[in-house]
């Protein structure tokens, strides 16, 4: 078939599963997908399941942390922790807080592996840790955590 023969202005079958959507209506698109299920169309998220961005890496400055000890043996292997951008901090333009679940700070994401998530996050991109490990190593712990994307 030659592209002589492909009509421009050939419509689409009733019922083609397409809405129609003007070219000059600004929010065309948006109402578009707005139209049936009760004034709602489920957008789905990108991917389905969460994305590694980092395998292993550490918690940073936990010999910090008042009350580490009672608060890294609380921490379990695969337990999820919440990170948060601390832009502002003097020593780390790309910091990344890890909290645990009742908003305590554990420390920080590694300053050798965060700049990627930082950049993720300040996107606008929800990421998260998850505890791969615990370890007390002499008067240190080491707290090893995974970090993903699961937007």
């Amino acid at each position: 078939m030659s592209t002589d023969s492909i009509k421009s202005d050939t419509a689409l079958p009733e019922g083609a599963g397409l809405a129609p959507i003007s070219a000059t209506s600004a929010g065309a698109i948006i109402a578009a997908m707005h139209q049936g299920n009760g004034g709602m169309h489920e957008v789905p998220k990108p991917f389905a399941q969460p994305i590694c961005l980092i395998p292993e890496t550490r918690v940073a400055g936990t010999s910090h942390i008042k009350d580490i000890d009672e608060l890294a043996q609380s921490l379990r292997e695969g337990d999820r922790l919440r990170l948060e951008r601390d832009s502002r901090n003097p020593y780390d333009h790309w910091c990344i807080k890890v909290l645990d679940g009742e908003g305590r700070r554990v420390g920080f994401v590694a300053a050798d592996v965060n700049e990627i998530p930082a950049r993720l996050m300040d996107g606008g991109k929800r990421l998260y840790a998850q505890v791969t490990g615990v370890e007390r190593l002499g008067s240190w712990w080491k707290i090893g955590v995974g970090v993903w994307l699961d937007d």
